[in-house]
């Protein structure tokens, strides 16, 4: 086992043990902590440095009324439960700093409650969560990315009925505490970004009232300067975003107006600062946020936001994967562990919990 992993084990297993008897045996992806993790939805999946994945919160009753405070790590085939965070959440987003540690920000604690302004910080090493500052601006359906410098930019969000913030906030781990960031262009939710290689990250799209979408997008790097760039061929919310090994980032499905879904996809490019047409999904998706995994041959899993399961390459297209398994599901997560993709929860068309845990062999997309 890695650090990671004895950490985690160790918590498990004292968590686990009765006053003065053995500690049961550690479970590996044992039906009830499956079933368990897989009935979610609005959680986070971050990758862990030593391959594992961390789930985080989400809703978990039909309806999505009231979030979790759950954490859970998958390595490969075996579930563990993790340490719980202090405070419910779902709708939150997940960072992984450089440091290996995981920036929790925001979100909700259930239906109708006003969006968090607490912030935890989740350091694998120590097994355990800690305060990690808080937001001037409680926000949920926001979008956060690592800087080249270390440090996360959170950026816009839902703060209200039918009021969404351009503002964003800067959260250094060095200090733990955030500071104000620049604005952008217009107040957003369902927004998507991307770190860049240069060190700047990426903010695309999303919904600027309530069903009217925004093509914008802008760069902010280290220095905080907001460097507007093409702007995308299609306004979309609620997508999917993925960096490729290249560098470039494709933004991928949405909607335009919360009703009308997209398959058509959009690569950026950063030499040139502009979008290119990419080819289209199979099925149109949207609710994508955490539901794409790129691969190390540069194809992107697509699994949320409709039904089955899609390989986007862009040079072939995407397709199908036989067999897979996936009803259709909204904000559910797709990661990588080893050899293994695995697609957890998400909600239907009548927001009910999906309560799947799928489990492929990358060998076989």
């Amino acid at each position: 086992m890695t650090r990671v992993s004895v950490r985690l084990a160790v918590f498990v297993l004292a968590a686990c043990a009765g006053p003065g008897g053995p500690a049961p045996e550690l479970p590996t992806r044992s039906a009830e902590l499956s079933q368990e993790l897989a009935a979610r939805a609005a959680h986070t999946m971050t990758p862990l440095p030593d391959g594992s994945l961390l789930f985080a919160a989400g809703c978990v009753v039909d309806g999505c009324t009231t979030a979790s405070a759950d954490t859970f790590v998958v390595n490969g085939e075996a579930v563990v439960r993790g340490p719980a965070l202090a405070e419910a959440r779902d709708a939150h987003t997940a960072t992984a700093s450089a440091d290996g540690r995981v920036l929790v920000v925001g979100g909700f604690a259930r239906e109708g409650s006003v969006p968090l302004t607490s912030a935890e910080l989740f350091d694998p090493g120590g097994g355990a969560w800690g305060a990690a500052g808080s937001l001037a601006t409680g926000r949920g359906g926001h979008a956060a990315a690592r800087l080249g410098d270390g440090r996360v930019l959170v950026a816009g969000g839902w703060v209200g009925p039918g009021r969404y913030t351009a503002s964003t906030e800067v959260f250094d781990p060095a200090t733990g505490a955030f500071t104000g960031g620049p604005d952008l262009p217009v107040a957003v939710d369902g927004l998507a970004a991307a770190s860049l290689p240069d060190g700047c990250v990426l903010v695309v799209g999303g919904q600027s009232s309530p069903g009217v979408s925004t093509d914008a997008a802008v760069t902010i790097c280290a220095g905080l300067d907001v460097r507007p760039v093409g702007r995308l061929g299609t306004g979309r919310f609620k997508h999917g975003i993925a960096t490729l090994p290249s560098g470039d980032v494709v933004v991928i499905g949405g909607t335009t107006d919360d009703r009308h879904l997209l398959a058509s996809t959009e690569v950026y490019d950063g030499a040139s600062r502009a979008f290119r047409p990419g080819p289209s999904l199979v099925s149109q998706r949207y609710k994508l946020g955490g539901s794409v995994a790129t691969l190390p041959d540069g194809r992107i899993v697509v699994a949320g936001g409709g039904s089955g399961v899609e390989v986007l390459d862009l040079v072939a297209g995407s397709r199908l994967v036989p067999a897979a398994g996936t009803e259709r599901s909204s904000f559910s997560t797709v990661g990588l562990t080893g050899s293994r993709v695995v697609i957890v929860g998400g909600y239907d068309e009548n927001i009910r919990l999906t309560r799947q845990f799928v489990s492929l062999a990358v060998a076989d997309l």
